[in-house]
């Protein structure tokens, strides 16, 4: 899929980016870095984030959130929602942040689509306690 090249449109999505960009601390108010393992090989992903408990979101968020907690055979409660600041690297699949969330780890298990517009994108996640 290629976007149409649309000058209004541009224009709007570099006033989205510098809007993001200017709000990014109330919007991603947590640092941390998590850990990416493949082989013997260890990536570290500092990043800034905001993490949200799917209860707190729209029906669709939690539809999506039960589904998943039903596929991965975890309990509901242990699902958490991860955006990332899109000005950096976004921890891939199977990351897990080192620093404790909520009793226990937070371990990245699928990404989201990012979205066109505002380039973010969201990833579920399940607290392992």
């Amino acid at each position: 899929m290629t976007r149409r090249a649309d000058p209004r449109l541009d224009r709007k999505r570099a006033q989205a980016a510098k809007a993001i960009r200017r709000n990014a601390s109330l919007m991603f108010r947590h640092e941390g870095t998590f850990e990416h393992t493949q082989g013997s090989r260890t990536t570290l992903y500092p990043c800034t984030f905001s993490v949200k408990d799917p209860v707190e979101g729209s029906r669709d968020e939690v539809a999506a959130a039960q589904a998943f907690a039903t596929a991965e055979d975890v309990p509901f409660r242990d699902i958490r929602i991860l955006t990332v600041d899109p000005t950096v690297t976004r921890p891939p699949k199977g990351s897990f942040l080192q620093e404790r969330w909520d009793g226990g780890r937070l371990e990245v298990r699928s990404w989201g689509q990012r979205d066109d517009f505002t380039d973010m994108g969201r990833a579920l996640c399940i607290i392992r306690r």
